[in-house]
């Protein structure tokens, strides 16, 4: 199973985005936006660590481990501020607040993975929510490639002074990527580290967010489902 740790921004501040998201789509010419693949509500999110593929005994080793991180986590307060891109490959909103605490819970997550024994690559962290990927670019453009089929200069500029309520960061969400028709299978991930189940439940069942705004979503035919969660209850 492929699998990613993240933090879900609240509903407030999703349809925030989705208004700012809308505003940009409806400046673009159609081309624009048919160069584009716009993430869908339900799938916002800012991930805290990306796993890949996981073996199921591995996996259920690293929800445990994941649930001892959530214990020893502080909340944090956060907001979605700003706007950027990788290379050609991805527009996305920034992340604001406490993002040292932030940080340190992305190298815990990291460091749980590899002592289960999971390849993760080493790079440096940066919180964002995706919101478009651009179609069409070659499997070789870098992030620091800004060569590409659209430029998206010109839309980071009228994202940037989008600024998002703030909240408190309370909880951290484990996914699985599954292929259209795809089921999860999480075995009794989560349950033995006070991780809440919630096989089933993505996170348009979280949030309530499916079908405010269109779009064809992020990776080609991909779906989330969250597969456990834990409170952060550190001091």
């Amino acid at each position: 199973m492929r699998l990613f740790v993240a933090i879900t921004p609240p509903r407030a501040v999703l349809l925030e985005v989705r208004t700012a998201v809308d505003a940009l789509k409806r400046g673009n010419t159609p081309g624009v936006n048919a160069m584009l693949r716009w993430t869908r509500p339900e799938t916002w999110h800012i991930t805290v660590a990306f796993y890949g593929e996981v073996a199921e005994d591995k996996a259920e080793d690293l929800a445990e481990r994941l649930g001892r991180v959530a214990a020893r986590t502080t909340p944090m307060e956060l907001s979605l501020a700003g706007a950027g891109r990788f290379g050609p490959r991805a527009l996305w909103f920034g992340v604001q607040g406490q993002c040292d605490r932030l940080g340190r819970l992305a190298e815990a997550a990291g460091a749980a993975a590899r002592r289960c024994h999971i390849r993760i690559e080493d790079r440096p962290y940066r919180p964002h929510l995706t919101l478009a990927r651009v179609s069409g670019v070659p499997r070789g453009a870098g992030p620091d490639d800004h060569a590409g089929p659209l430029d998206l200069g010109p839309l980071v500029e009228r994202l940037r002074p989008f600024r998002s309520p703030g909240w408190l960061a309370g909880d951290v969400e484990l996914f699985t990527v599954l292929d259209a028709g795809e089921t999860a299978h999480v075995g009794s991930m989560g349950s033995s580290a006070g991780g809440a189940m919630a096989e089933g439940s993505g996170l348009h069942a979280v949030h309530g967010l499916s079908g405010l705004h269109g779009g064809n979503g992020g990776p080609a035919g991909k779906r989330y489902e969250r597969v456990a969660h834990w409170p952060l209850t550190g001091r």
